[in-house]
């Protein structure tokens, strides 16, 4: 096995974390949709850099459609990650949030006829185990509400998976990003107009997830050209490790019993749909 694969599929699990702390960290002060606004700009800036070096085909009006229309659902998933996560446990909800992300269009493919193998099902069941005991876990309101953002942010992504890979396989994949950032940044920003203060307004810190953000999908890449894709998204499937790890040591979260083994369902459940594919 290439290890240049193993490290980039490492390192993109490393910089999705790293991006989703930063972010969810930025909400605390200056909101989710503000912060989601500035941070894929960032990402779209970067993204615009790479239209210029490698010059793609610009294409047609279909995959262009198609990926604005995933912008406008990886913004609901970004905004419902980054409140979620502002309010609740971090590790709780990052990890909930990209099980189901990953468990829902495969059970939407399901259900039009695709196939399913046996280690993707214990996936999907990881994850309907994980939702369960991470119900239990969240007793107050604000524990519960934050579970439910978790699984706005899992159906937004979820819906933002199947939407991209379909622009990208009627078109370039760097178009797809770029038309998706594009819509999710301005509408981020339409419904966040009026309610910025530059002030609580964390620059750097909305810098750095938008860059560890566009840095995670541009590993990832480079991850499934040179390994096994199942690999590869197994690989990236853990960032939420990332996450807890910075939460626990930046802000001391702790979780109870509970939702541990929520967290480590949903890792588990990430791991056996991205292998089993």
């Amino acid at each position: 096995m290439p290890p240049t694969g193993i490290a980039a599929g490492v390192l993109s699990a490393i910089s999705f974390g790293a991006g989703d702390f930063a972010g969810a960290f930025a909400a605390r002060r200056a909101g989710a949709l503000i912060v989601v606004a500035g941070a894929h700009f960032v990402g779209l800036l970067a993204l615009l850099v790479g239209l210029l070096i490698l010059a793609p085909p610009i294409p047609d009006l279909g995959p262009a459609l198609i990926g604005v229309a995933a912008g406008v659902a990886g913004a609901g998933g970004l905004a419902a990650l980054y409140r979620g996560m502002s309010l609740g446990s971090m590790g709780m909800v990052t990890s909930l949030s990209g099980a189901g992300s990953l468990a829902i269009p495969l059970v939407a493919g399901a259900a039009f006829g695709a196939s399913v193998t046996p280690l993707q099902l214990a996936g999907v069941a990881c994850v309907a185990a994980a939702g369960t005991a991470a119900s239990g876990a969240s007793r107050d309101e604000v524990g519960r509400q934050a579970l439910l953002l978790a699984a706005a942010a899992a159906i937004g992504f979820g819906t933002w998976y199947v939407l991209l890979d379909l622009a990208a396989r009627s078109g370039d994949p760097l178009w797809a990003l770029v038309f998706s950032r594009a819509t999710s940044a301005s509408l981020a920003a339409a419904f966040a107009l009026g309610r910025f203060d530059r002030s609580r307004f964390p620059f750097r810190i909305v810098i750095a997830a938008g860059l560890f953000d566009v840095g995670g999908n541009a590993l990832y890449v480079v991850a499934r050209e040179v390994i096994p894709i199942g690999l590869a998204a197994a690989l990236t499937g853990l960032y939420p490790v990332v996450t807890m790890i910075l939460a626990r040591v930046v802000l001391g979260e702790r979780l109870p019993r509970l939702g541990q083994l929520g967290v480590a369902f949903a890792l588990l459940g990430i791991v056996l749909i991205s292998a089993g594919g």
